[in-house]
């Protein structure tokens, strides 16, 4: 017999996998088997452990805290809604008025913008008087005849040529010129008169009760009329 036979099984069975133990006893054979005499039924589990009755001091601190954290999360959150809302009102007005300011700012600034411009158009327009004033006296004083133009478009505005007119000059031009205008308007009733009254360069003619003034001062304010100015033609300092 091989020594497998012989050993002994020495494994240690735990109580859970044992289902229910009954006494074996051998009868003789050919009678029935005898009813065990002994069952064990498996191990009832231990019962849990119960915790402890929570105190009512404490329970009601916990629910108080409870209570006190639900209160103070709703609170924090209706406040920082009606922040919010309170912002955008704000950030809404304030835009508003931003908006208004900037609008009056740009206003005043393009206001600003067409005086200045204004004013610089002016000081250029004096600018030019000014300079067309010298042109003038340079001219009158290098040029003796300059009045005969003056005197040929102020017949032509009162149509002398068709009743008769008298014509004064300063008399030291209508030295200079006299014989040119006798010549040029013969045919015409033109009385020639020296008038030491009328400024050298200008003259007046008269027919038919009106009177067409040619003086270089009328001239001049109705030369910068045309330009939206108003100046003498003599400044303060006079300046002849």
């Amino acid at each position: 017999m091989s020594t497998t036979r012989h050993r002994m099984y020495t494994r240690f069975i735990p109580g859970e996998e044992i289902g229910a133990v009954a006494a074996w006893t051998f009868g003789r054979l050919g009678e029935p088997e005898p009813e065990p005499l002994l069952e064990m039924a498996p191990p009832e589990p231990e019962p849990e452990p119960q915790p402890e009755p929570e105190p009512e001091e404490a329970r009601l601190q916990r629910a108080y805290d409870a209570g006190h954290a639900a209160g103070y999360a709703t609170g924090h959150a209706d406040a920082a809604r009606v922040g919010h809302e309170q912002l955008d009102a704000y950030v809404g007005g304030q835009g508003r008025e931003n908006a208004a300011r900037l609008a009056a700012s740009v206003q005043q600034l393009q206001q600003r913008l067409a005086e200045c411009e204004q004013r610089q158009a002016r000081q250029v327009l004096e600018l030019a008087a000014e300079l067309a004033r010298q042109v003038v006296r340079r001219e009158l004083a290098t040029r003796p005849d300059a009045v005969l133009p003056v005197v040929r478009e102020a017949l032509a505005l009162l149509g002398a040529e068709h009743k008769a007119a008298t014509v004064r000059l300063h008399p030291a031009d209508l030295e200079v010129v006299a014989a040119a205008l006798r010549e040029e308007h013969a045919a015409l009733d033109v009385r020639w008169s020296a008038d030491a009254t009328v400024e050298r360069g200008g003259c007046l003619v008269e027919a038919g009760g009106t009177v067409v003034d040619g003086q270089l001062p009328a001239r001049w304010r109705r030369a910068l009329a045309q330009l939206g100015l108003d100046a003498p033609w003599e400044q303060e300092g006079g300046d002849a």
